[in-house]
């Protein structure tokens, strides 16, 4: 049972992988320089670089799910691998905060932060069919948000119809390095947290009025 859930994870991360890498090679041929990042790319500045940390990143899930033994899982794993989990959400309140003051992916942290604080940061991964609000555990006035049933699909398939592209097949992204979510318009992140990936969504800055550029 563990070798088939194995076999699954690595194909659907391969899936992704590959289109990812497909994206990186489009992106060097019709964008040179970028000034967007993220908080995935760790600082790195380009859309090509940033495709390229993603695709390291993946290729080594690649990797681990298809190298792992049958044994029982640790503690701290198994509960990175739920997001609905008040531990995620902790995890990742912590990795934002941890963000805020980087000169490069800051201000898509504190974006993020300040969403999941206000419970409009909505979380989800679809290889296990989920979506839920997040909200911040250290908070006594936050409540944890129910999770809803979303289709459920590999990563490959989910960013394709997701993430929005250029009519020159590039990712759109906004100044701050975040991307656009295709079905909704809003600010989007695909990332991991412990090994486990997620992509979250949040409201788009209306106070601002700043046109999305291609990356």
């Amino acid at each position: 049972m563990v070798n088939n859930i194995n076999s699954l994870r690595l194909h659907n991360t391969q899936l992704a992988l590959r289109t990812l890498r497909s994206a990186n090679e489009t992106n060097e041929d019709t964008s040179r320089t970028s000034r967007s990042s993220s908080l995935l790319v760790g600082g790195s500045l380009g859309a090509s670089h940033a495709n390229n940390k993603l695709s390291v990143l993946l290729e080594g899930l690649s990797r681990t799910n298809g190298t792992t033994k049958a044994t029982t899982p640790q503690a701290a794993p198994k509960v990175a691998d739920d997001v609905t989990s008040s531990d995620f959400m902790k995890a990742l309140a912590a990795k934002l905060k941890a963000s805020v003051n980087d000169p490069v992916s800051g201000q898509q942290s504190k974006a993020m932060l300040d969403a999941l604080n206000k419970g409009t940061l909505s979380i989800s991964d679809p290889t296990k069919g989920v979506s839920i609000d997040g909200w911040n555990p250290d908070d006594k006035t936050s409540k944890a948000a129910k999770p809803e049933k979303i289709e459920k699909d590999n990563w490959n398939d989910f960013l394709k119809d997701h993430l929005k592209r250029s009519d020159k097949g590039t990712f759109v992204r906004t100044p701050d390095g975040s991307y656009l979510d295709k079905p909704t318009g809003q600010n989007a992140f695909f990332g991991s947290l412990n090994g486990k990936y997620y992509y979250v969504t949040w409201p788009t800055d209306t106070t601002t009025t700043t046109k999305p550029v291609s990356a």
